[in-house]
């Protein structure tokens, strides 16, 4: 059996137990369990203390650590010398001098692979050091392979190097009674877009707000209900509203919602949308799915991976509201249940934990086999 070890150098220094960390982090550690039986598989996190702990029949060790750029955890690397795994797989790729002293310090036995969370490659002189770290693994994770076009431009990512694909996360929200929702939420009329999502530039609401203002025209009884937990872009959201009246009434500012409150508004509206220039993965968008929520989305790399090339959703170049507002004028007529049916069984099939673990399986012995 394959001994793989999930290594996160990055320090959890605000939890102060095992429970938190799984409990906090869960969608993203849920795949485990179904690889226990398959795979010899063993978590080592970071965090402000030292504990060892089971969760859904998988082991979980605690090594103090810091999240400092050259920070070494020493009795990190000899516990996973003494463990002789086969592969380890390192969460993220800003830790690069950790990832070498792992491949200095452990050997050569065993397969490293990266998988990426949505950095960047570093500027100056870090840079440097994410290409010799990259030139000692063995392969690269990424939601979509797009997303490593970046570290290849960069040459930090070799060409020829192994790229595989794999969900970050996944989701345990569950389609809720669209009835039962709508009373919940208080969303009203027949017309329903949803954005959920940090008010920053990234994310980009001015364009959704630009380009549903004009799709208004055609449509003057679709609403857009704006879920966020920050503000660092309401003032200029505020503006645009405050100069249109006709998106001042279509607009509802929600603010900030509790996590299990989510799947009543995903089951409550008809669409998901979405205006991000780029994303590691797309945890807003997995969660619209699993509720059946019909999305409509950027046209990059995780997106096209997730909807499967637009087989349950919709997509439009990033920072054009013309763009959005051709694609919303041409939704109207469209039979929206068949589609949620669609978007809800197309997550069922290729987006839940269990499509990560066995993804990952398979990643495993392909590392193996070569």
């Amino acid at each position: 059996m394959i001994k793989l070890v999930d290594l996160t150098y990055y320090s959890h220094l605000n939890y102060k137990n095992p429970g938190q960390v799984f409990e906090n982090h869960f969608p993203a550690l849920a795949f485990a369990a179904h690889l226990k039986n398959e795979l010899d598989f063993n978590f080592i996190k970071h965090a402000s203390f030292e504990e060892q702990a089971i969760f859904d029949g998988v082991p979980y060790f605690f090594f103090k650590g810091g999240n400092r750029f050259w920070s070494v955890s020493f009795k990190t690397h000899r516990f996973i010398k003494e463990l002789k795994p086969d592969i380890v797989l390192v969460q993220g790729f800003v830790f690069p001098l950790q990832v070498i002293f792992l491949r200095l310090f452990c050997g050569k036995n065993f397969k490293i692979i990266i998988q990426h969370h949505g950095e960047l490659p570093f500027g100056g002189v870090r840079d440097r050091f994410q290409k010799i770290a990259c030139s000692m693994v063995n392969g690269f994770i990424f939601t979509a392979a797009g997303n490593a076009d970046i570290w290849k431009r960069k040459k930090i990512i070799k060409g020829g190097s192994n790229i595989f694909e794999l969900l970050e996360a996944s989701t345990v929200f569950k389609k809720q009674d669209k009835q039962i929702s709508r009373k919940h939420t208080g969303i009203t009329g027949d017309f329903n877009f949803l954005w959920v999502g940090r008010l920053n530039a990234n994310k980009d609401p001015l364009t959704v707000l630009n380009g549903f203002a004009q799709h208004l025209q055609i449509n003057p009884k679709a609403k857009l209900y704006m879920i966020y937990q920050t503000e660092d872009m309401l003032a200029e959201m505020m503006q645009i509203l405050g100069s249109t009246p006709s998106l001042s009434n279509a607009v509802v500012l929600v603010g900030k919602v509790q996590n299990e409150e989510l799947p009543y508004w995903y089951s409550a509206a008809d669409f998901y949308i979405s205006g991000s220039h780029k994303e590691g993965s797309g945890y807003a968008l997995l969660e619209a799915l699993a509720c059946g929520c019909i999305p409509i989305v950027t046209d990059i790399p995780p997106y096209q991976k997730i909807i499967g090339n637009s087989k349950c959703g919709f997509l439009y170049a990033p920072g054009d509201a013309k763009a959005l507002t051709q694609l919303l004028n041409t939704i109207n007529n469209l039979d929206r249940e068949k589609i949620s049916i669609a978007a809800l069984d197309h997550f069922n099939r290729n987006l839940t934990a269990k499509n990560i673990a066995n993804d990952l399986f398979d990643i495993c012995n392909y590392l193996m086999a070569k």
